[in-house]
């Protein structure tokens, strides 16, 4: 996610981490007590986000910020630290969590980083702040709190849900003769096979930065491949990838990256995947709704660029369909950096930051008490096909990304190029996956 998804220079971020005081300003790590806060007595918020530049969520992240710091103006202010990529973001999380230095909310996103601060003991137990707040906890479906809460306590609150599916261009399916997205894997890969003999790429791919759009084609052919794979892909952390479903996968996705990608899919990233889909140079790509508000984006794409996209759950009527780990709170020596963190949580996980989300760029909303808006259908009517679409998938997981030990998403996208070449088969691509997961025992 979101889905999902520019390299940092990491030294650089950690002496400007020094500079702005970006473990909260508390004693940890020897920084200054009083760096967060100015001499006008405004306690400050630093924070480091991967949500920023071209990345989807980024305009609604700057509006929220806005408004918070207008909203708290002469109390709290937010200060954005930009962290372009997704795994540098993850990366830098990781070096903070072993320096102690860390950031007074981190955005677990779809990495997990919940379970690494919670073994750190570094997490804010929210729940009585919660349940303190009646407007707050309404926002907690149950899958919310099975998602941000660990041995019956909070530890943090989402704000996106992780409906997710993929985007085809209905133009180039009309070149090659496809009427309708596939109901089977088997219709799938005809259809790639029909696109590829009418010249058109089928499919928009990547392999660095965790791979996002890969892993999302990959999980899904293991969550319907039978109850091995669905258990599988239902389970937190798994650490066993040798068995015939994901080997099968794993195969496939070979398949996928050799005949039917553009050849930057290979060490490219999200945004290479992006791009090549929004300038029609592949028919296809796996992305969640974050996605919709790109394709009317001229800056991005062209004018009629959004009337071309068709939208589709995967074959075998499966759908990832979970919460996105929310955000949590890090202990802080100062308690008005911790106490201003919180109020910064519930602000940005709010009903309003929900549908603010939903209607600024097409982000499914974690609450099921938000409702999709007219103007939210009026501006985005692709969400409200797929989300009709998605309605009606009778098979649903969390992605694969979100589950699996984060010391895999950089294996992930060191093996993957290997995987490609034929370095490595199917079962060894497996077998690295399960060594590193072993290495968390």
């Amino acid at each position: 996610m979101n889905k999902k998804w520019t390299a940092l220079l990491l030294a650089g971020a950690m002496t400007a981490t020094l500079l702005t005081g970006c473990g909260g300003g508390g004693q940890q790590g020897g920084a200054d007590p009083n760096a967060a806060s100015g001499g006008d007595g405004v306690v400050t918020i630093n924070y480091p986000t991967f949500q920023c530049g071209v990345n989807t969520a980024a305009p609604v992240v700057a509006k929220l910020v806005e408004e918070f710091n207008e909203q708290y103006a002469g109390k709290y202010q937010i200060k954005l630290e930009e962290v372009p990529g997704d795994a540098n973001y993850v990366d830098k999380i990781k070096v903070q969590l072993g320096t102690g230095d860390l950031p007074p909310v981190v955005y677990g996103a779809g990495y997990n980083l919940l379970d690494l601060a919670l073994a750190k003991d570094v997490v804010v137990d929210l729940t009585e702040y919660v349940n303190a707040d009646p407007e707050w906890k309404a926002l907690y479906s149950d899958a919310a709190l099975t998602t941000n809460s660990r041995d019956g306590k909070i530890y943090a609150s989402s704000v996106e849900g992780s409906v997710v599916g993929y985007f085809y261009n209905k133009d180039l399916f009309a070149q090659a003769g496809i009427q309708e997205p596939a109901k089977t894997w088997d219709e799938f890969f005809q259809q790639c096979d029909k696109l590829k003999a009418a010249g058109i790429t089928p499919l928009a791919m990547d392999t660095a930065d965790s791979a996002w759009v890969t892993q999302l084609w990959w999980g899904a052919m293991v969550a319907t491949s039978g109850d091995e794979g669905l258990k599988f892909m239902q389970t937190m952390n798994p650490t066993d990838y040798n068995f015939p479903a994901m080997e099968e996968a794993a195969e496939k996705i070979q398949k996928m990256l050799k005949e039917y990608t553009t050849l930057d899919a290979i060490g490219g990233k999200y945004e290479h995947a992006a791009n090549n889909f929004m300038s029609g140079q592949a028919a296809m790509i796996a992305n969640g709704p974050w996605m919709i508000g790109d394709f009317s984006d001229t800056s991005k794409t062209t004018e009629d660029f959004a009337e071309k996209v068709g939208s589709a759950i995967y074959p075998d009527s499966f759908v990832y369909d979970a919460p996105i780990q929310g955000y949590f709170v890090t202990k802080q020596d100062d308690p008005k950096v911790q106490e201003a963190a919180i109020e910064m949580v519930k602000f940005f996980t709010s009903a309003h930051a929900q549908q603010l989300g939903l209607e600024m760029q097409g982000m499914v909303p974690a609450s099921s008490t938000v409702e999709v808006s007219a103007e939210a259908k009026s501006k985005y009517p692709l969400l409200v096909e797929f989300l009709d679409q998605a309605a009606g998938a009778t098979v649903r997981t969390d992605n694969m990304q979100a589950t699996m030990f984060s010391n895999l998403l950089d294996v992930v996208s060191q093996e993957l190029p290997r995987l490609y070449s034929g370095e490595l088969d199917a079962k060894g691509f497996c077998q690295a996956l399960t060594d590193a997961a072993a290495k968390n025992q």
